[in-house]
């Protein structure tokens, strides 16, 4: 089974108001987990990564763009 992170995976992390949000694989699935440095798993994209490469607001094209991009990276 292949893991995939979707658009939505990405609209959440931007969304996030936690302190330090992050997108983690773990147990077969990503999960958007509220402290990077207390993820359980392999830690993929950070809400820091998203707005030093996008800013604060990412468009819809470009969280589909991020997404595929960070799937086709996961091992």
């Amino acid at each position: 089974m292949t893991t995939t992170i979707t658009a939505d995976d990405i609209r959440a992390l931007a969304q996030s108001t936690d302190a330090d949000p992050a997108l983690a694989v773990a147990d077969g699935g990503v999960r958007l987990v509220p402290q990077a440095t207390d993820a359980d798993g392999h830690i993929v994209y950070t809400r820091a990564d998203l707005v030093r490469d996008y800013g604060e607001e990412v468009t819809d094209v470009q969280a589909e763009v991020l997404a595929a991009g960070l799937t086709a990276q996961l091992p």
